[in-house]
């Protein structure tokens, strides 16, 4: 009996370490990799479809994390928005046909009514600004294919390559004005006829499992790229064995490079869809009132599989075509409505007014507008209802989905909806589960590019999820700096079943300089034990916000100007506290502002806000005036400049920063060494010769530096990323050769740093 009561409290020793210890931490399971398209190039409409050999139906995964990655091939990426979405297709093996229009040309698998094109190659011209002249990008080749043969109307008789015609080029004076154009003519014209044929097809069943807007490529360079990462875990049912995924693109001219792969993480998942349908699925016209958009959206009657599970209706929705009434249906913001049994019971506030904050940014267009929707350049977000309670006490459900009554007075200008409604029948694995979604701050990584970096003192902000059924009431959050001793924080609140919420954790107190790790780990949901420790874990590496040893910040402001339009340009200094230090409004179009505010040692945020238009400083409409902002110390050393140029556009591009810029930065002015004091009435200066660069070879010349300190040079891209580093002596730097053979052409910043002081230089390099 000794033995057993011995061995009974070891084991409740050895588990209370498990849960308390601050160096235990949880990690994801093994994860299973699919690649259906790796860097495929989209150029003219159409879609494409790939197999993937997914696992067996008897895995579980607890999360499947899709990576849908977009780089830029030479020529750029594509330059407007274009809706791609991505469909798992279950093959029935039942046949049916129906009598169609038999194409007798088809461009990518899509047919079209008429088609101009031209027999010769042709090219585009765009403004090259760093040579300041025109340059012509050959036109890729579209290929056609003809159905010629009546007895079998559907089979490619013959194919043809031709190119883009119908357009209009233009050419750009030494400055980027337009000074002539020409048009592109077609030489060659495809009609469809009218020929009908009964195709035999299988009936396939398709499922939009994510969807997503192209940005406005054409500042990209070539080999820019970024992944949007999609929790498609709800679709697991339809991954298994050997599966057909077919993405659809929706645009008119070259596209990006396209990479499409999936992350399955082993596991049990929180919510375990078992069955799923379709309701609704198109493109239909919004406000003809001949159609109207309800003759589409048919109320459905479901069943009640399971009354003890858990029943989801899932929209996706995204609003299209402008110019008619209301601008409707991308600039019209709606409110539709979800009725069940007949009553409006639910709503759908169809609106992104976040375009604004975008992290991939600058884009060359309207990226900023708010939309119905959806963002250029970003993931559509889907709207999910948990509609179980209606469910559990009937037998079967109507669902209908009732949009806001409008009427479009120009028809000519289409208003439309492309949606998606889903029905998600799924179970609960566990009653008490959480799990750490995202670190947002501090972290380096390029999605939160717009909350970083922060200071030492600021609060870290992460998002929870509750996996679990019953309600996320409390959380033991576990957090540390590179290996510093853990802080504990013991969270309250509430969060329902499969839904997230942001949490800020106490000030965090670091090193000031440096790179540095930071992790956070969450515990003991509802003062449970986690009944899976799966993804309660995250590190992520984060670096301080810039430091002046100034007191002095100097703050230089060119306003923009629009014709039309009121300036709406406004400005805060708010300190760690959150207390505004300083706001000014008020600004005189096109006129330059310069402000100097003395600051106490500590941590800032410089806010800068657009809040009209939402373009920041940088308007792209025809007749308006480009502005700037730059934030620099009285020793001239810069914390921020929108003067830099970005992938050899116009310098300045910085400006268009949407709808508000963050830059955070330190005051340390205790840092200043006896020697920096000395020489205080110094103001070192560094200078780039030849600018531009060409053929690599050049030289930088520092002058008023400290000579018993070594000196770092780098070399940085437009975004800051360290190309080149290296440490040379003070002597060195007085006249120090730079060879910058193997860099492609474009704008890169020279940086030397001396302890914490910082001189920054842009150079513009031409490679022969």
């Amino acid at each position: 009996m000794k033995k057993l009561f011995l061995f009974f409290f070891i084991s409740l020793m050895i588990i209370s370490s498990i849960m308390h210890s601050p160096k235990i931490y949880a990690k994801r399971g093994d994860t299973n990799s699919v690649k259906l398209f790796d860097k495929y190039l989209w150029t003219y409409y159409g879609s494409q479809s790939r197999w993937g050999v997914f696992p067996s139906a008897d895995k579980k995964f607890e999360r499947i994390m899709m990576h849908f990655i977009l780089t830029c091939p030479t020529g750029g990426c594509g330059e407007w928005d274009y809706t791609m979405k991505v469909m798992a297709r279950n093959h029935t093996g039942k046949l049916d046909s129906n009598l169609v229009d038999a194409p007798s040309f088809t461009i990518g698998g899509g047919a079209r009514d008429t088609l101009k094109v031209s027999s010769m190659q042709t090219f585009k011209t765009k403004f090259n600004a760093t040579v300041k002249k025109t340059d012509t990008i050959l036109n890729s080749p579209i290929t056609i294919s003809f159905y010629k043969n009546n007895a079998s109307p559907f089979t490619v008789s013959d194919t043809q390559q031709v190119y883009e015609a119908e357009y209009w080029n233009y050419y750009y004076s030494s400055t980027g004005v337009k000074s002539d154009s020409l048009f592109v003519k077609s030489d060659l014209l495809f009609t469809k006829g009218n020929r009908k044929a009964y195709k035999p097809f299988e009936i396939v069943l398709e499922t939009e499992i994510a969807r997503f807007i192209t940005p406005y490529g054409k500042w990209f360079p070539k080999d820019w790229s970024y992944s949007w990462d999609y929790d498609i875990t709800d679709y697991a049912h339809m991954l298994t064995d050997s599966t057909e995924i077919r993405v659809i693109y929706d645009g008119y001219s070259q596209g990006s490079l396209f990479t499409l792969t999936f992350d399955m993480i082993e596991g049990i998942p929180a919510r375990e869809t078992y069955k799923s349908q379709v309701l609704w699925s198109g493109n239909p016209t919004y406000g003809d009132p001949n159609n109207p958009i309800s003759n589409f959206l048919t109320p459905k009657t479901m069943p009640s599989l399971n009354k003890e599970d858990m029943v989801t209706l899932r929209l996706m929705t995204t609003g299209h075509g402008f110019g008619g009434t209301e601008n409707a249906a991308e600039f019209s913001e709606k409110t539709h409505m979800i009725a069940i049994n007949g009553q409006d019971l639910y709503e759908q506030h169809l609106w992104r007014p976040d375009c604004g904050q975008n992290p991939v940014y600058p884009q060359a267009g309207t990226w900023y507008f708010q939309r119905g929707g959806w963002c250029p350049g970003d993931a559509v977000q889907y709207w999910d209802y948990n509609i179980t309670e209606h469910f559990s006490k009937s037998d079967s459900v109507q669902i209908g989905y009732n949009m806001v009554e409008y009427t479009n007075d120009d028809l000519g200008k289409r208003a439309s909806y492309i949606l998606e409604g889903q029905i998600l029948y799924s179970k609960a694995n566990y009653i008490n589960n959480a799990s750490l979604e995202e670190i947002k701050t501090p972290n380096n990584a390029y999605k939160y590019r717009r909350m970083n970096p922060i200071c030492r003192g600021q609060q870290p902000l992460i998002v929870v999820k509750n996996n679990g059924k019953s309600d996320l009431t409390s959380l033991v959050i576990r957090y540390k700096v590179d290996n510093e001793a853990e802080n504990v924080f013991n969270w309250k609140g509430t969060i329902p079943y499969m839904n997230t919420a942001e949490i800020l954790l106490p000030a965090l107190e670091f090193p000031k300089v440096g790179d540095h790790k930071f992790t956070v780990g969450v515990y003991e949901p509802n003062g449970k034990a986690d009944e899976s420790t799966i993804g309660d874990m995250m590190t992520v590496n984060f670096t301080n916000g810039k430091t002046v040893n100034n007191s002095k910040i100097i703050l230089t402001i060119t306003l923009d100007y629009v014709q039309g339009y009121n300036n709406s340009i406004r400005y805060q200094i708010v300190d760690n506290e959150g207390y505004i230090i300083k706001e000014k409004d008020g600004f005189v179009d096109k006129s330059t502002i310069r402000d100097t505010t003395t600051l106490e040692d500590g941590c800032y945020r410089f806010i800068i806000y657009e809040e009209g238009i939402g373009d920041g400083l940088y308007p792209i409409y025809s007749g308006s005036t480009r502005g700037s902002f730059s934030l620099k110390d009285s020793k001239n050393t810069m914390i921020y400049n929108t003067a830099s140029s970005l992938f050899g556009q116009p310098a300045g591009v910085y400006a268009s920063f949407g709808d508000r810029e963050i830059i955070t930065f330190q005051v340390n002015t205790a840092a200043a060494s006896t020697e920096e004091e000395l020489l205080s009435t110094i103001v070192p200066e560094l200078r780039v010769s030849p600018n531009p660069l060409v053929n690599g070879n050049g030289f930088l010349t520092v002058k008023g530096l400290q000579h018993s300190s070594s000196v770092n040079v780098k070399i940085l891209s437009p975004l800051g990323r360290e190309l080149y580093s290296q440490i040379i002596t003070a002597g060195e730097a007085e006249h120090f050769p730079l060879d910058l053979h193997g860099f492609a052409s474009g704008s890169y910043q020279v940086q030397i740093s001396q302890g914490s002081f910082v001189l920054t230089e842009s150079l513009v390099h031409l490679a022969q």
